[in-house]
């Protein structure tokens, strides 16, 4: 039953929304600046060891803004002034730090002791854990930037400039970097923007959704449905060729392409052979589209994980399952207040049964689907 808690954790995120008291044009949730968070990591670590010379845990990094944030399932999206007050900081900080170690306890046992310093850790006093925080704070500055382009309200404004102004004052080398290059409003900021945008792009197209669905959502819910199956298959079932950070920035990546290309419904898509192949033509053509406008430093790890997400190896059919699983937990979410996703739901798992051997993905159907299924039909977490 726990490792279907922690998934229904991740689910939970969409839930959790933010800025929604200052009124802003574009909704935000913990799920959308979770991925976002993820995405600018990859960025950063690149920034860090390209341009820097630093060693650093891009694993690390990116799995601690990945799912760093999880605790707001159970906190909710507290204002940062709050958090500073006197009178209830220590009192947050105990709760959300004791919060975090039970949603790593829902985990088996193999796979605490990494999902601790994801979870648990991710904004210590390392290197890595000031870079999860600068990374926060650059995703606030980025979400206050778009409300400030696209919308009157004063607050964003005024945000917009706070944030900025604690980003030059950062110690972080990569940060400031970003930001000087973000200021050109050129190849790089473009760039940016398909990444903060993503959250724009709605799935599931031309159905009855009750539970919503964008890009960004789906994004955050896919790289931590990958990080999770490639721990488990790590850690229980003795994988160690997987390499664990290239799976996390590819399954992260993923989409990124439908910024400017759009979600497309996957059975107009593999209608036919035809049909299909000048998709995945059209799709490659436009990530290349995308990474050229990054400066060349990214363009070799961009490749592989935006053109190449879905590569011919493991590491691409484990993001494959992990896109395909989230579509079946989509239809389980869906099923139980809406028929018309029976058939999806009953299509999708018939395809994951048949295509799929991977310890991961029978470890998945037998334990956590009965979980969440369950949970969905008689309404408990």
């Amino acid at each position: 039953m726990k490792n279907g808690k922690f998934t229904n954790t991740i689910i939970r995120m969409q839930y959790v929304p933010r800025w929604s008291e200052y009124a802003p044009r574009f909704e935000d949730n913990a799920s959308t600046h979770s991925f976002r968070c993820a995405a600018l990591s990859i960025i950063i670590g690149i920034i860090e060891v390209k341009v820097y010379k630093q060693p650093l845990d891009k694993l690390k990094l990116t799995g601690r803004c990945l799912w760093g944030d999880l605790n707001n399932t159970g906190t909710g999206s507290i204002k940062h002034v709050t958090k500073k007050e006197s009178l209830v900081m220590n009192h947050i900080r105990h709760f959300e730090m004791e919060l975090s170690k039970e949603i790593v306890s829902y985990l088996s046992r193999s796979l605490q002791q990494q999902a601790f310093d994801f979870i648990v850790n991710a904004q210590d006093d390392t290197h890595i854990g000031r870079l999860v925080d600068a990374i926060d704070t650059l995703d606030a500055y980025l979400y206050c930037h778009r409300e400030s382009r696209y919308d009157s309200n004063p607050f964003f404004h005024a945000k917009y400039k706070e944030l900025r102004q604690a980003l030059l004052e950062t110690e972080l080398d990569s940060i400031r970097w970003l930001l000087n290059e973000y200021d050109k409003q050129d190849g790089l900021y473009e760039f940016i923007q398909y990444i903060v945008n993503l959250d724009t792009v709605k799935r599931w197209n031309g159905s009855y959704n009750l539970v919503p669905d964008n890009d960004a959502t789906h994004s955050f819910r896919v790289a931590s449905l990958a990080l999770f199956n490639g721990m488990l298959e790590m850690e229980r079932f003795g994988n160690k060729n997987i390499d664990l950070y290239k799976l996390l920035a590819k399954a992260t990546l993923h989409d990124l392409p439908e910024a400017l290309s759009g979600d497309v419904v996957t059975n107009f898509k593999h209608n036919n052979p035809d049909i299909k192949h000048a998709f995945e033509q059209y799709e490659r053509e436009t990530a290349q589209f995308m990474i050229n406008k990054l400066p060349g430093l990214f363009h070799e790890d961009m490749i592989e994980f935006i053109a190449h997400s879905k590569s011919d190896d493991y590491t691409g059919e484990m993001v494959d399952i992990a896109d395909k699983l989230d579509a079946l937990i989509k239809a389980s979410l869906e099923m139980r207040n809406n028929p018309h996703y029976a058939d999806t739901y009953y299509n999708q798992l018939v395809k994951i049964q048949h295509r799929f051997e991977n310890p991961c993905v029978i470890f998945f159907l037998a334990y956590i689907l009965h979980d969440l299924t369950y949970s969905n039909l008689i309404g408990q977490n």
